[in-house]
């Protein structure tokens, strides 16, 4: 549960560790492991600690008891929020982590009603979150390959943490309402459109725009009914399938319409169109 503090007296190493840092959201530190009969000392972190399992069974101790952790369990522990142990006896444990620092989370804080963001607290033993934890994992995985889109990855993280504060801080309490800020739409999509080929940041998109990352994202998908992300897509497939039919190649296409290559395309051009470019330039030249 920690990159930092040292293991049990006979510990064995991980089967699977590996740590990395999201440059685009601050540098903010992820984690994935699987444990085997390895135990974490007292130990606590200036950052959050939000880990999801994905396999097997850990028994951490934290809050004065030990809890009983499965696949789609949350473990959310406060900044110095002391906490111990790992997986039982001949038992494994598959688990991603994220620390996200004070800093932002009280920006995530800026999304709720009063007069100045704070920081949460979370109390209680396990968050059992369908919703939150699809949105975790889903932000943990596509920060794993360098190529993924930057904007969807930011995208879930955000979803996932209002959802989260919302939901199971101390007190539960709903995000205000996303307003309309047109302005600050029409500018972002605009931006969108306009750098087309670029794996946009939804920090640059939220600056060009002139709200907060997180406020960026409820107010967009209020007014088009789609994510950044979502409509990032739909102008690279409209822009493909200009450069298809202008007579491209469609690795070229691909290319200049800001897929990072023909698959990408392909699966993205399907699910908008209904078709794979082939057979849509197929059926648009005969």
């Amino acid at each position: 549960m920690t990159r930092a503090s040292g293991p049990s007296s006979n510990p064995q190493e991980a089967d699977d560790a590996r740590m990395w840092r999201a440059p685009d959201l601050g540098g903010v530190e992820l984690f994935r492991a699987t444990l085997s009969e390895f135990a974490f000392r007292p130990h606590a972190h200036e950052e959050f600690f939000i880990a999801l399992t994905e396999d097997g069974l850990a028994t951490p101790m934290y809050r004065g008891e030990r809890h009983v952790i499965g696949p789609g369990d949350l473990i959310v522990l406060n900044p110095e929020e002391a906490h111990a142990g790992g997986p039982p006896a001949e038992v494994s444990w598959t688990y991603r982590a994220l620390y996200p620092r004070p800093d932002l989370m009280r920006e995530i804080m800026a999304e709720f009603p009063g007069d100045k963001p704070t920081m949460p607290e979370f109390g209680g033993d396990v968050v059992r979150d369908q919703e939150v934890t699809a949105r975790l994992r889903r932000f943990h995985r596509l920060s794993e390959p360098p190529a993924s889109s930057m904007l969807e990855r930011e995208a879930n993280l955000v979803g996932a943490l209002v959802l989260l504060v919302g939901r199971h801080a101390i007190p539960p309490q709903a995000p205000g309402p996303p307003g309309r800020e047109r302005g600050a739409v029409r500018r972002s999509r605009e931006y969108l459109e306009e750098h087309v080929e670029e794996n946009v940041t939804l920090e640059a998109l939220a600056r060009f725009a002139g709200l907060s990352a997180f406020h960026l994202c409820r107010v967009f998908r209020k007014a088009v009914g789609m994510t950044p992300h979502a409509y990032q897509t739909q102008v690279r497939v409209r822009r493909a399938k200009s450069l298809l039919m202008a007579g491209l190649p469609i690795t070229l296409a691909a290319a200049q319409a800001g897929f990072y290559d023909q698959a990408h395309l392909t699966r993205h051009f399907k699910r908008i169109v209904g078709l794979t470019p082939g057979r849509y330039l197929k059926d648009a030249t005969t």
